[in-house]
């Protein structure tokens, strides 16, 4: 959480330093929720998130962790680091700086405005996920009470693991790639980096593997939504057709 609260004081510095950068910020954070309505990511990740509860209820986080515990390996404790630190806020936060400041050097307005949506798309997921975090108060697996022992509201890292900010952070950064990127090799290595970044904190013991496809959710939902918040958004609808109604999209 307290890492989250660090991104977010970055944002208001650079908030209190250009006037107009409120403006746009205020602008793409206004347009979210019409993205998160319209745009087809979000509900592929509501149905991943469904995929999470199932996961949950029908005992597979209890059973995924015993074979994981039978399972270390020095090879996959190395990819579970590379995993983890893609994963975590200041890795995160140097990413969308140094898009920021890469469009800027190289005169490409579309890498810096990329840059500044990840970094609002981190800030907000981060809050939502935090959020959660407190009012749920999930027990991590370490801690050997369950994966159903929850604790609400009280400020202990132990009972923080639903959802994985980890995976959030992951997920926010593949759904920022998804939607500002036409490239398949960017688009790959975002999803690829985010699978990572769930296994490795099933692998560390630090998450439930619903915990991480819940939190892969919210970031790539709000990851895609944010970044998408100044393109036409699509929507699909029902019109009247000469002998019944057709189906149209509009943008």
């Amino acid at each position: 959480m307290y890492r989250f609260l660090a991104i977010a004081t970055l944002g208001m510095r650079l908030l209190a330093a250009d006037s107009t950068l409120v403006e746009r910020i205020a602008g793409d954070i206004a347009r979210t929720p019409r993205g998160l309505a319209t745009e087809p990511i979000p509900t592929i990740a509501a149905s991943a998130a469904s995929v999470g509860a199932i996961v949950w209820l029908g005992g597979g986080d209890q059973h995924i962790r015993r074979i994981v515990l039978r399972s270390r390996s020095e090879t996959l404790d190395a990819i579970a680091r590379i995993g983890n630190t893609i994963g975590d806020v200041p890795s995160a936060a140097a990413l969308s700086l140094a898009l920021i400041a890469g469009g800027a050097a190289f005169g490409s307005e579309h890498t810096t405005t990329s840059g500044r949506r990840l970094l609002e798309a981190l800030v907000l997921a981060g809050a939502a996920t935090t959020t959660l975090k407190i009012a749920i108060g999930r027990a991590r697996p370490f801690r050997d009470r369950g994966d159903g022992y929850f604790l609400p509201l009280r400020f202990d890292d132990g009972q923080w693991s639903f959802p994985s900010g980890h995976s959030t952070v992951a997920g926010t950064i593949a759904g920022v790639a998804f939607a500002r990127s036409d490239s398949w090799l960017v688009r790959s290595a975002a999803m690829a980096a985010a699978l990572t970044t769930m296994a490795a904190r099933i692998w560390s013991d630090k998450h439930w593997t619903s915990d991480t496809l819940v939190g892969a959710t919210i970031g790539a939902a709000i990851g895609y939504s944010l970044a998408r918040s100044d393109s036409g958004s699509r929507a699909w609808m029902l019109v009247p057709a000469v002998g019944g109604i057709g189906i149209a999209a509009a943008w």
